[in-house]
């Protein structure tokens, strides 16, 4: 009951986040001004009755507050509108878009995850030994590093001076030789999740190890020690769960995120994701475009944050009692 009692207040909570997540969206959005009377104000010999017209074609002629309710309720309806520059339907854009996102950023995060409790557990078990420090400052410079910067390195590296592997695009002209549209794809995906794999493991093993130095000290692993348990399972069997908490609220928020979160890295490596079309939109002042893709990463970080919020509670029933 309790249970049931605490799921039903989250999912009241995300419903209230999410309608003064669009409101502020919209109205922030809109604040900017009229969207076509601002990209066509450069454009020599329009007029404004052509302005007037446009404006009208895409309900930008009503009132603010009308031109919300309607956009919400088209939202509903899963219809997120026309895009002003491309003539097409923002769902389908953001469909098509956020796939080629999610290639690369599903596998960095798994990859992610495997290699920072792996290295976060080893590091913990032998804290300020040479090797702990020297994972830690990996860690740190991949935490310090400019995305663009770590980008720019793993271009010259691997595939100006290595050839290994090619620095942009999803598809090439080797797909002949290669033999396959799926090997020439997950050939292109290297260096991308390579690139993403980095900045996530660093906060990742930073988390585990943190965690596990914590959990080695409490008393229920003291009393599994003395019961002669070795050290592997006494990790395994009793500290890998309570790191394990944190981690699934940390990737919550990754997956929430990964729909919009990797413009420099799609920019980099000139990846059709939905964070480069972000980027695009708000040059060319999109406004369907970007309010679409920006209450859809909002959406998406809700949900993943309440459904994180549900499994942490079942794993651990002392999140409800608090």
């Amino acid at each position: 009951m309790d249970t049931a009692r605490y799921i039903i207040r989250r999912l009241i909570y995300a419903a209230i986040m999410m309608l003064c997540t669009s409101a502020m969206i919209f109205f922030l959005i809109n604040m900017l001004g009229n969207p076509v009377q601002l990209m066509l104000a450069e454009t020599p010999g329009i007029s404004q009755s052509t302005i007037d017209m446009i404006s009208a074609q895409y309900g930008l002629d009503k009132p603010l507050l009308q031109r919300y309710f309607i956009w919400i309720g088209s939202i509903l309806h899963l219809d997120f509108g026309t895009s002003i520059v491309y003539n097409l339907p923002v769902g389908q854009m953001i469909g098509s878009w956020g796939l080629q996102s999610a290639k690369i950023q599903l596998p960095a995060i798994i990859i992610s995850v495997i290699l920072a409790l792996l290295a976060g557990t080893y590091a913990a078990r032998r804290q300020h030994s040479k090797r702990d420090f020297t994972i830690m400052s990996v860690v740190l410079l991949g935490q310090s590093m400019p995305a663009f910067f770590m980008g720019v390195i793993l271009i010259y590296l691997f595939s100006f001076l290595l050839g290994w592997f090619p620095s942009y695009g999803v598809i090439s002209t080797r797909r002949m030789l290669m033999g396959s549209a799926f090997l020439d794809g997950l050939w292109h995906m290297v260096m991308p999740v390579m690139m993403l794999t980095f900045f996530n493991i660093a906060t990742l093993t930073l988390l585990v190890r943190t965690n596990m130095i914590e959990t080695l000290r409490q008393d229920f692993i003291k009393t599994a020690r003395a019961s002669g348990l070795s050290e592997g399972a006494i990790i395994r069997k009793h500290a890998l769960r309570m790191v394990l908490l944190p981690v699934i609220t940390y990737v919550g928020l990754l997956l929430g995120l990964m729909l919009g979160t990797s413009p420099v890295t799609e920019t980099v490596f000139t990846w059709p994701g939905l964070g480069s079309l972000y980027v695009t939109a708000i040059q060319q002042l999109d406004y369907p475009l970007i309010m679409g893709i920006s209450i859809v990463i909002a959406l998406a970080l809700i949900c993943m944050t309440t459904l994180t919020d549900i499994i942490y509670a079942v794993v651990d029933p002392r999140v409800r009692l608090s």
